[in-house]
């Protein structure tokens, strides 16, 4: 009997610009058996890339730089069509992310080199101690979506850097810069020791159940089940969740500049960072100048959908949920004031 209630198993992800709806383009989901094999193909690279050493991958790590300058216009603008971003702040992440590649490229070698440590006891007197740094084979990257190329660089380079290799995972809202970042590593002719694997909660415990750490960046909610599955394995890993970050403006503040400043810190990312000011503490005696000059500034601001007729200030919000989420903040917060 056909189960009319029944809905068909995705196969793919229809990716849309955020902004007006466009199909962008669309990838298939990895089921969890694909993922187990990709990680197992990681597996088998990953000891060459270690034994290259931190010099010889630095070779590497900077022709991945080069790549991203080279590219760092059309990276922008699929970061801008993807995400949502204003065009201003979707050009920073190519550049940015080239920076931070040249840093752990540049400083692994220092960061990884053996260490000789003082013994502190007697009975260790007769001993010489070594710290040897070795790198997780396979590090997971669960990445999220509001800096959907840097993300994958800032958390996956200082692997690479290290010796590992990456399984990325991007958020299912923007896989098309996930795959840019694979596509640049395979492009300068890297060894593969970076996997792609797109998909749903599914594909993202597939990346857990596969890997030797994990990274994690997304919400408090999903970060706990990451941790508590990761615990279950006994495999180390990292969360950067999100917060309620506050502003605090005493009397004695240049408030011209506070307002600048809280104005860009709360609308940057049209609000959808980790450390985007959420709240604002005002002593009284400013309050009211304050809210003046951050009102005023903030009416001011261009949104919208951002191209080459329509240069704006705050991009569109990321995803439906993101826009009902604040607008249900909007409304607690008016309907507050009016009580």
């Amino acid at each position: 009997m056909t189960d009319l209630h029944a809905k068909p198993a995705l196969t793919t992800i229809e990716v849309r610009k955020p902004a007006d709806g466009t199909v962008l383009g669309e990838v298939a989901i990895d089921a969890p058996e694909a993922v187990a094999a990709k990680a197992a193909e990681l597996r088998l690279y990953q000891p060459e890339w270690e034994a290259l050493g931190p010099n010889r991958r630095k070779g590497w790590l900077l022709a991945f730089q080069d790549w991203i300058l080279d590219n760092s216009e059309r990276i922008a603008e699929l970061v801008q069509a993807e995400s949502g971003k204003a065009t201003a702040e979707a050009s920073l992440e190519p550049v940015m992310s080239a920076d931070l590649v040249a840093y752990w490229a540049r400083n692994a070698a220092d960061f990884l080199a053996e260490g000789h440590p003082k013994p502190h006891t007697p009975l260790m007197k007769v001993k010489r101690l070594t710290t040897v740094h070795r790198p997780y084979p396979v590090v997971g990257l669960i990445i999220p979506w509001n800096f959907p190329f840097m993300n994958a660089v800032i958390d996956g380079v200082p692997a690479l850097a290290a010796g590992a290799a990456l399984l990325v995972k991007p958020s299912e809202v923007t896989p098309l810069c996930g795959a840019e970042f694979a596509k640049g590593w395979a492009e300068i002719g890297a060894p593969p020791v970076v996997g792609l694997v797109n998909g749903y909660a599914e594909t993202g415990a597939a990346v857990i159940a596969n890997s030797d750490y994990v990274q994690f960046t997304g919400s408090t909610a999903t970060g706990r089940k990451v941790a508590m599955a990761c615990a279950d394995r006994m495999i180390p890993y990292s969360l950067e969740l999100g917060g309620k970050d506050p502003a605090i403006v005493l009397a004695d503040a240049d408030i011209e500049r506070a307002a600048n400043g809280i104005a860009w810190a709360g609308m940057v990312n049209s609000g959808q960072a980790c450390v985007s000011v959420e709240r604002v503490y005002v002593e009284a005696p400013v309050y009211d100048e304050f809210v003046a000059k951050l009102t005023d500034k903030v009416s001011r601001l261009r949104q919208g959908d951002d191209d080459d007729r329509f240069r704006v200030d705050v991009g569109a919000m990321a995803t439906a949920a993101q826009r009902d989420k604040v607008a249900r903040h909007v409304d607690d917060a008016v309907a507050g004031a009016r009580g």
